[in-house]
């Protein structure tokens, strides 16, 4: 696992059993924040590093952000958003999370277990796992079969908000699929699913209308003005901020 920087400070989470451990990861850990009780000196917005810990001993870093400091007891303690844990990390936590404690030893081939284990998958059984998979088996279905299961995919509640956004930014992304993720109000609300389609070549017309509209204001005048951003984007974003700023 990687190591914390030496700069930053440590907020340390143990728990003391395996099934709690789980159980937080299932609550909190998956989506990216936590909750860990105690005091720290740290600040608002101060980056750190969350260890880990497993009952059996073993540690996993994260790079975090405090989002929420409570000083005072009771509960007093800290939240933290964890900005390290990328959808490959994740899958990197979910099978040190998973790996029972007598085996420690394994916990490094585990993400590759679940590659030869979804590459082994046929049409019937890929389709299955995209629609009602959890994050490890997504992840690797998606970078196992790419395209052949965007649409189950995105027909699986579960998917997070970072996997939406991964999806819709692929430039061979049918329209059909386009037209799914514009629709859905959710994940239109996702600065990150938003930037993603804006940036996708196969987003124009009434979808890219659908997403500038779903653009909060101050998003838009900063789009109208980005040159990353393809000018198709720039001028519709541009062509928006005027008219409402003529209401």
């Amino acid at each position: 696992m990687s190591s914390p920087s030496e700069n930053q400070t440590e907020v340390r989470l143990a728990l003391d059993s395996a099934e709690k451990l789980w159980a937080l990861f299932e609550s909190e850990l998956r989506y990216r924040r936590v909750f860990v009780a105690g005091r720290f000196a740290l600040a608002d917005r101060e980056r750190c590093s969350l260890i880990v810990v497993h009952p059996d001993g073993r540690q996993f870093s994260i790079a975090a952000e405090t989002v929420f400091i409570k000083s005072d007891e009771p509960g007093a303690g800290v939240g933290l958003a964890l900005v390290g844990l990328d959808a490959a990390k994740l899958v990197e936590l979910e099978a040190f999370v998973r790996q029972p404690a007598e085996a420690p030893s394994a916990v490094a081939a585990g993400p590759r277990n679940v590659f030869d284990r979804i590459r082994q998958l046929g049409l019937r059984e890929r389709e299955t796992v995209a629609r009602q998979g959890l994050l490890a088996d997504r992840v690797a279905l998606e970078r196992a079969f790419g395209s052949g299961v965007w649409e189950g995919l995105l027909r699986n509640p579960q998917l997070t908000t970072p996997e939406v956004a991964q999806i819709a930014k692929k430039g061979a992304l049918p329209v059909p699929l386009v037209a799914m993720i514009v629709a859905n109000n959710g994940w239109l609300a996702s600065g990150e699913v938003r930037r993603a389609l804006l940036g996708n070549p196969r987003v124009a017309g009434a979808h890219l209308d659908r997403v500038l509209q779903a653009t909060p204001r101050v998003e838009l005048k900063q789009i109208a003005k980005m040159s990353p951003y393809r000018s198709l984007v720039r001028a519709a974003a541009k062509k928006l901020v005027g008219a409402s700023g003529a209401e």
